[in-house]
């Protein structure tokens, strides 16, 4: 753009120069043939004027295509606005769903481990019910055993007891009898 406007510019001032020394020439009349008719005019006059208008056009032409691509761009910009706020809105519920799934699965984790922790406690009581049970069934024929002990011990006691006052009635010695 700036390369054109030079350009027209630094015609029509040329143009302009050219015009002001050479304007006895420029004014000088001519006849001119038009293929339908004839006329009297001052050709270079005519000449420069057509090249005014020319560089006029073209200066014109420029402004609008320049007008066009500023439209463009901003037409561009707004599009890449949109584009901005859609990926912005996506972004937004992409981690609304990422969050969801996180907090969903971990809470699927934390039940998980819950009821882990819970079967756990569950075996570890069992367990220790059937440890218990199982020594308590131990202890119990321990003790049964401690019982029958007892009463074989006292029954031998009590036939040692009654041995020796069998002896000690008659007046032997106990190492002779036993």
């Amino acid at each position: 753009m700036r390369l054109r406007g030079t350009l027209v510019t630094l015609v029509v001032l040329l143009a302009a120069i050219f015009a002001v020394f050479n304007w006895q020439a420029l004014v000088t009349s001519l006849s001119v043939n038009f293929l339908l008719f004839r006329i009297e005019i001052p050709l270079a006059l005519t000449l420069l004027g057509l090249i005014v208008v020319v560089s006029l056009l073209f200066f014109l032409l420029s402004l609008l295509e320049r007008a066009g691509q500023l439209r463009q761009i901003t037409q561009l910009e707004r599009q890449l606005e949109t584009l901005r706020g859609q990926l912005e809105k996506r972004r937004l519920s992409e981690f609304a769903t990422l969050e969801q799934n996180i907090i969903e699965r971990l809470e699927a984790a934390e039940q998980k481990l819950s009821s882990a922790v819970t079967e756990g406690r569950t075996a570890l009581l069992d367990g220790l019910a059937a440890g218990g049970e199982r020594r308590r069934e131990q202890a119990e024929q321990l003790e049964q055993r401690v019982l029958l002990l007892r009463d074989e011990l006292a029954a031998d006691i009590a036939q040692v007891e009654d041995a020796l006052r069998e002896l000690m009635l008659t007046g032997q010695t106990p190492t002779e009898e036993l």
